[in-house]
């Protein structure tokens, strides 16, 4: 849960690269938990890094949107709840 915080923090003061780093780093912790709360701080990463057309970012988004799929019940209840936007096929969310 920090390392999603640190992500959202560089991401927030430009950082995009670092940023993308981080969230690696967070989604590898994530993978190893089957959590509500750790799917709704993912929202967290994709609002940060909104700004960013990189590779880097454009991969955590879709780590991002892979460990939802993987998860389709937790992600599910957080949905119901609005605690996550819901992201089309290509990974972006419907504005």
């Amino acid at each position: 849960m920090d390392r999603v915080g640190l992500a959202a923090a560089l991401f927030d003061e430009g950082e995009a690269e670092r940023g993308s780093a981080a969230a690696q780093q967070a989604l590898d912790d994530a993978a190893r938990v089957d959590s509500t709360l750790v799917v709704f701080r993912h929202n967290t990463l994709l609002d940060a890094a909104c700004p960013y057309e990189t590779a880097a970012v454009d991969e955590m988004r879709t780590r991002v949107k892979d460990l939802a799929a993987a998860r389709p019940l937790v992600a599910a209840t957080a949905w119901a709840h609005g605690l996550l936007p819901r992201i089309d096929r290509s990974g972006v969310e419907p504005r």
